[in-house]
């Protein structure tokens, strides 16, 4: 048996330990260590919530949830709205907190919310209002700029978008299906004519993800082996990009800058045949317009994209294309060269562009 005056020592280190099992994508080696700690008296809410990552990655998403119960029972997590309750018949505010990426990806649940509650009113970032105004059963969408509703002539409770898919409790097999959002027929019209008809595949591209999380951008040169491909126009999707990062190769035209908001850049992704794109905000709007994107992922992704796999259920319409070794994108980079050279690729990438323009009707 341990001494008790070494318990907290020992819980530390197994915890700590998890933490590098789980770096390394160690998934089952990190539960058994997240497991011990919490035996050995590590703060259980740290234990549930690291365990939560590994179910999540694991594609186990009901067990995800029971970490998130429990969690909820011990009262640990003040950045948590839902406390359970049902919201049949209720006046919901739907608060969307976090990232803009989030809020495409969980936004998906609004309809099926709407269905039961007597009035749905979303609050989200200012750059997402005209966004989500498309949303089926979505009845008004505010912002923080318009102030927060603070009495209960307003609603009647409150949750943020993130906590959907566990309200929802969601698996696998029954995550809401997809596309959900619709761009008006005219901006998709609009945006059309930002284009040349060449018979050049039109790829648009991103490479820079938010500064809290660098790994996940690439170095703009690195994507240079794909501009040499005569078969593609590639297309600027990047937010407040220099035209100096891009000049230099003729293959490469700006489009971001004819976007007022995000609703523009999803009329212009709805007129291109692929995104190529880090792992962004792009590669949501693209995923939730069932559009083709490939996303490039570091070699430590995110719980959404899971492990090992190039396909997502989340999105149907993306390719994952991953790091084998941290900081390194090569290896990626040349899978998805060979894939511009696959004629069988090309030539089902260019059939999908009609279909696209079924999204505003």
């Amino acid at each position: 048996m341990i001494p008790s005056s070494h318990t907290n020592g020992y819980a530390a280190a197994r915890f700590q330990q998890g933490a590098e099992f789980l770096v390394r994508r160690n998934v089952s080696e990190a539960l058994d260590c997240f497991y011990s700690a919490q035996h050995l008296g590590f703060e259980p809410s740290e234990c549930a919530a690291a365990r939560w990552d590994c179910w999540m990655l694991l594609g186990e998403f009901e067990k995800a949830w029971r970490e998130s119960d429990f969690i909820s029972e011990l009262g640990r997590d003040p950045e948590r709205f839902w406390t359970g309750q049902s919201w049949t018949g209720k006046r919901v505010m739907l608060r969307c907190l976090h990232g803009l990426g989030d809020t495409i990806q969980f936004i998906r649940y609004a309809p099926l919310l709407k269905k039961t509650c007597r009035s749905l009113v979303v609050q989200t970032h200012p750059q997402l209002v005209t966004l989500l105004d498309s949303v089926p059963g979505v009845g008004r969408v505010t912002t923080w700029a318009d102030g927060t509703p603070g009495d209960d002539s307003e609603w009647d409770m409150h949750m943020e978008v993130n906590e959907l898919p566990r309200a929802f409790r969601t698996t696998l097999g029954k995550i809401p299906i997809m596309p959900y959002l619709r761009i008006p027929e005219q901006r998709i019209q609009w945006a059309s004519e930002w284009f040349e008809e060449q018979g050049h595949l039109r790829i648009g591209i991103a490479w820079e993800a938010g500064h809290w999380n660098s790994s996940r951008s690439i170095p703009l040169e690195e994507f240079a082996p794909l501009f040499a491909s005569h078969e593609c126009q590639f297309f600027v999707l990047q937010k407040n990009a220099a035209a100096s990062d891009f000049e230099r190769w003729k293959t490469v035209h700006d489009l971001e800058i004819h976007a007022a908001d995000i609703r523009d850049t999803a009329a212009l992704i709805l007129n291109l045949d692929l995104v190529i794109t880090v792992d962004t905000m792009t590669a949501h709007l693209a995923g939730a317009l069932a559009r083709p994107v490939w996303i490039l992922l570091p070699a430590v992704a995110d719980w959404r994209w899971m492990l090992n796999s190039s396909a997502t259920p989340w999105y149907p319409s993306a390719r994952l294309f991953r790091q084998k070794r941290l900081g390194d994108w090569s290896g990626a980079i040349k899978e998805i060269c060979a894939e511009l050279r696959n004629s069988k690729v090309l030539a089902k990438l260019r059939s999908s562009r009609a279909a696209s323009s079924n999204m505003g009707k």
